[in-house]
């Protein structure tokens, strides 16, 4: 069993007092990195990006309509949004004692790589992370293709994921390298290929959508904009980290933390821009229909006014009959 004992290293008097103060000569370092991090002050070079500004904005543009997917959506944010900085918190926790509680104690530090469960775990937490987001896009594609074959694959490769880094944390702590590096790379396909499922998926499933009235289309693409800018950087970003686990030695191999760690925070800020742009697109619509009717535009009878209530209850409701089944399945995307 590998010695938990403190290192035995000879420093200089100036040295040592400078290891003894570690954390006042230390952490005012790494502490300040990691509250920019949360951004617990709300700025940001890019605010609109930020996960706490987006949980903001989600809450405070929420429908004061309650349907049970949209109860679901707010229960889904609010956890996500807890575990994100329960995540965060880890994470500085983990460089913490790296690099200020165990500075200059080499043989204590290298030691919680495999003992401390709160360092172990930070590939798990933001593998779950990560599966609890695909469940929402995957529940939306479903909702726009209802295809049942392809989304019982995309849930094959979430679970395969989500087993993966699993078993990969356990063989850490048993110290089997090999197995450990196995089933992370398991982790890893599943992951990417359940993203990539979901994001070809249901663009494609969109395109076939664009096909009608000039609002329908114009809806369409604003939906495969949406789609694409919030899947993308997530499916990228667990595609290279796939790549460099495969690439590295094993002397950089750990590296791959980088993008890592990264991946939790862009799976959730993804989600909640979705969210944010269906909020958005609700407020619009709402707006616009209480300005026809206090303009009381006569260009516009009570047929009209119906039909504009109902579509912003339900965000696509269809003009004409011959629309009706293409504009339903939109209306899974953005309910």
């Amino acid at each position: 069993m590998t010695s938990l004992n403190a290192s035995v290293i000879q420093l200089t008097p100036s040295s040592a007092a400078f290891v003894a103060n570690r954390v006042n000569t230390l952490g005012p370092w790494t502490g300040p990195g990691f509250i920019r991090r949360l951004h617990l002050d709300g700025y940001s070079l890019l605010p609109s990006k930020d996960l706490l500004c987006q949980a903001r904005t989600y809450f405070a543009t929420l429908s004061a309509e309650w349907t049970p997917f949209r109860r679901y959506c707010y229960w889904l944010v609010v956890f996500v949004t807890i575990i994100s900085v329960i995540k965060t918190v880890q994470e500085a926790a983990v460089v913490w004692v790296q690099n200020v509680h165990d500075y200059a104690n080499p043989d204590l530090a290298r030691t919680r790589v495999t003992k401390a469960w709160w360092q172990i775990t930070t590939s798990l937490s933001t593998g779950i992370v990560g599966f609890i987001v695909q469940s929402f896009f995957c529940l939306r594609f479903f909702l726009l293709s209802r295809n049942f074959y392809i989304v019982a694959l995309i849930v094959c490769f979430m679970l395969l994921g989500l087993t993966g880094i699993s078993l990969s944390v356990g063989f850490i702590v048993s110290a089997n390298v090999p197995e450990k590096v196995r089933w992370l790379l398991i982790h890893l396909i599943g992951v990417f290929s359940a993203d990539l499922l979901i994001t070809t998926g249901t663009l494609l499933t969109l395109r076939k959508q664009s096909v009608g009235l000039e609002r329908t289309t114009l809806l369409v693409n604003r939906l495969l904009r949406m789609v694409f800018e919030s899947a993308i950087p997530p499916t990228l970003i667990a595609l290279v980290d796939l790549i460099l686990t495969q690439t590295l030695d094993n002397k950089r191999f750990l590296w791959h933390l980088l993008l890592n760690f990264s991946l939790g925070k862009i799976y959730v800020i993804s989600l909640l821009y979705t969210l944010n742009c269906i909020n958005e697109y609700r407020l619009f619509q709402s707006s616009r229909a209480q300005e026809i009717f206090t303009a009381g535009n006569s260009n516009y009878n009570m047929h009209s006014l119906v039909h504009i209530s109902t579509e912003v209850s339900t965000h696509v409701s269809p003009a004409r009959e011959a629309e009706d089944g293409r504009n339903h399945k939109v209306k899974g995307s953005l309910e």
